[in-house]
């Protein structure tokens, strides 16, 4: 999911996390996982963020649905805010380190990711796509 958070500034920048485990160990992503039993995609979303980030947010809007052929997955991507204005990442086991990115240093990101379909979220939010169909 893309956790937007608005600087002081004025200007929303988007969390990204450093994998610490396979598949794509070293590498960037966002916050996202796999549904647990009798779980929707919004809870799912929601539980990610505090097991991932330690963050508890708001969901904004669904951004796009992603597929991965390589990963035979489909991700549904959300945009979401943390309840906190100054908000305080609290990594699990699955992240070594964090990063928050503006719109502007997106393209010297995209390379770090660890997904394509993650970086095609990532890319869409930075020119303000939505709602686009894509691949990775």
């Amino acid at each position: 999911m893309l956790i937007e958070r608005i600087g002081a500034d004025g200007e929303p920048s988007i969390l990204l996390l450093r994998r610490a485990i396979e598949p794509g160990l070293g590498a960037w992503d966002l916050p996202a996982g796999y549904l647990e039993p009798s779980e929707s995609a919004e809870e799912g979303a929601l539980r990610e963020a505090r097991e991932e980030a330690g963050l508890l947010i708001e969901l904004v809007t669904l951004t796009g649905v992603y597929s991965s052929k390589h990963g035979n997955a489909v991700a549904s991507v959300y945009l979401a805010r943390p309840l906190e204005a100054e908000p305080v990442v609290l990594l699990d086991h699955e992240s070594s380190e964090y990063a928050w990115i503006s719109r502007a240093d997106v393209g010297r990101w995209l390379p770090r990711m660890a997904f394509s379909s993650m970086a095609l979220a990532l890319a869409d939010w930075a020119a303000g796509r939505t709602g686009v169909p894509r691949t990775g």
